[in-house]
């Protein structure tokens, strides 16, 4: 197969009869997955022997970069269960802190393919159980350290759910079995689910964290453990950066606001953002927030600590007509957001009539005052990787 890694799969498929020995369906499957995990779960791709059963468990698998983050939850040495097992991806890393790690899933062409990949990996210990996952819980009789499950979001027609209630299993009305088994479970739930309603339906929830890959948020995963009381943590991860907070923090956080900008513009990583930190940026690293529905904050100092990025202002313009020729004169380029503006980032640019791109970065948007501002950004962020 890997002679023909670079081939089209779809062109293969279409000279199979070139190959009469060869089930190409299969191998054409492979290539096609295997040029999707290259940067998805790429310690996999050392490994060419790997099967691929199609596209849909490789989509709905978690990278390397999330499936590591939940590794770092399994105490060395841990029993554990990963009842919804899919490609098997999360419960393979889990599986390098534990000492047993049990696999469930429903699917026997995924469970046979799990057999043959964890084999491959070095991993045949894992031991895997064709069936729903609950059922086969609820059957056990020795106690887990951590049961993981990533209850499916699609209804019966295949479409996209987001309500916990919708998917299936429904964590609402299996968590009683699942805290009755286990230490800790951690349930990976929708990035389009609400923490406020989330934190409500699970008087249960230890923690809650939003975790984000390169500026998207991929998962919230949820931690539930038998007894758990009071108030949970949120965690906004989006590495390198990591922020924590209790929920009453933010409403009781004092924000002041902005009524000019500073030398530095601060714009919070979309995990902080998800998570619902606004005024307690301010509060925590005493600065300037633009407006209340303004999520850009500034200060005259630097800040290296600060969860997301920040750039230092080149210049600041009003929202006019000569402001716009300006613009149009001075930059071939530019990256455009528009925050809390009477124009949405795409009529804004429309608007202006300059391409995307380049090293500069304009924000417009406007202060607690309604004063619309463009506000221009050098390209020296603090943290390159995310400019």
């Amino acid at each position: 197969m890997l002679e023909h890694e670079k081939d089209d799969p779809e062109r293969l498929l279409l000279s199979a009869d070139r190959w009469p020995e060869i089930d190409v369906r299969r191998a054409a499957r492979n290539i096609a997955s295997r040029a999707k995990i290259r940067t998805k779960i790429p310690s996999w791709y050392a490994h060419p022997e790997l099967e691929y059963p199609g596209s849909l468990p490789l989509e709905q698998a978690s990278s390397e970069a999330t499936a590591l983050y939940k590794q770092a939850f399994v105490p060395e040495g841990a029993r554990i269960a990963d009842l919804t097992g899919g490609l098997g991806v999360d419960c393979w890393f889990m599986s390098r802190n534990s000492s047993e790690a049990h696999y469930c899933e429903r699917n026997g062409d995924l469970c046979a393919t799990a057999r043959h990949n964890f084999a491959a990996l070095g991993d045949a210990s894992i031991a895997v159980h064709e069936g729903d996952g609950v059922e086969w819980l609820s059957r056990q009789t020795e106690h887990f350290d951590l049961i993981y499950l990533d209850p499916a979001r699609r209804d019966v027609n295949s479409r996209r759910v987001y309500d916990i209630a919708d998917c299936e299993p429904n964590l609402l009305e299996v968590k009683d079995i699942l805290l009755e088994k286990a230490d800790r479970v951690m349930a990976k739930i929708s990035p389009m689910a609400d923490i406020s309603r989330t934190l409500k339906q699970f008087p249960e929830a230890r923690e809650l964290h939003v975790l984000a890959v390169a500026g998207e948020v991929k998962e919230l995963l949820l931690l539930l453990e038998p007894g758990a009381r009071g108030e949970p943590l949120i965690v906004a991860h989006d590495a390198p950066h990591h922020f924590e907070f209790r929920p009453s923090e933010e409403p009781e956080a004092e924000a002041k606001y902005a009524n000019q900008i500073g030398k530095y513009l601060f714009q919070p990583s979309r995990a902080v953002l998800k998570a619902g930190a606004f005024r307690l940026l301010s509060e925590r690293f005493n600065l300037a927030k633009l407006a209340p529905s303004t999520h850009l904050y500034t200060a005259d100092t630097r800040l290296e600590s600060f969860p997301g990025k920040c750039f230092e202002v080149e210049s600041v313009l009003d929202w006019s007509k000569a402001s716009l020729r300006q613009l149009k004169q001075t930059y071939d380029r530019l990256e455009m957001t528009a925050l809390n503006f009477p124009l949405a980032t795409d009529a804004l640019r429309e608007k202006t009539g300059i391409p995307g791109g380049g090293t500069h970065h304009l924000f417009a948007t406007m202060l607690s005052d309604k004063s619309k501002l463009l506000i221009i950004a050098a390209p020296n962020t603090l943290d390159r990787s995310l400019a």
